[in-house]
């Protein structure tokens, strides 16, 4: 029997595609220190917020969201931050977080529903 094994491409520049077979999900390792790496530019831009605890969303006084308007932090990047962000986020809270933040969206829809339907008639 043959298995498959992991195949890596080099890419343009130092760039490396990893292809693992059977892998379904990729996540950060080290989220505290891994995001300040990645995204030094945005950090060293949030030191200067006017808010210590800025999301770096639609603050007023966001020094990262005007170094974006400026062009001065790549707009892509920038995305990519705040969506690397939301899933660090999701991966550190608990199961007990996240299962109530789904009872809480399941009551939602239903209420939703029954609004619909009341409506409807």
């Amino acid at each position: 029997m043959k298995t498959e094994a992991t195949r890596r491409i080099k890419a343009k520049g130092s760039r490396l595609l990893i292809d693992n077979p059977g892998m379904r999900e990729v996540g950060i390792a080290d989220p505290s220190n891994g995001l300040e790496i990645t995204f030094d530019q945005i950090y060293q831009h949030a030191k200067n917020c006017k808010f210590k605890d800025c999301a770096h969303t639609n603050e007023v006084g966001c020094a990262v969201i005007e170094a974006v308007e400026k062009g001065e932090i790549d707009k892509t990047s920038y995305e990519n931050y705040l969506k690397m962000e939301r899933e660090k986020a999701h991966f550190e809270s608990t199961i007990a977080e996240r299962r109530m933040k789904d009872k809480e969206f399941g009551k939602l829809m239903k209420n939703y529903k029954k609004g619909l339907k009341k409506n409807k008639y």
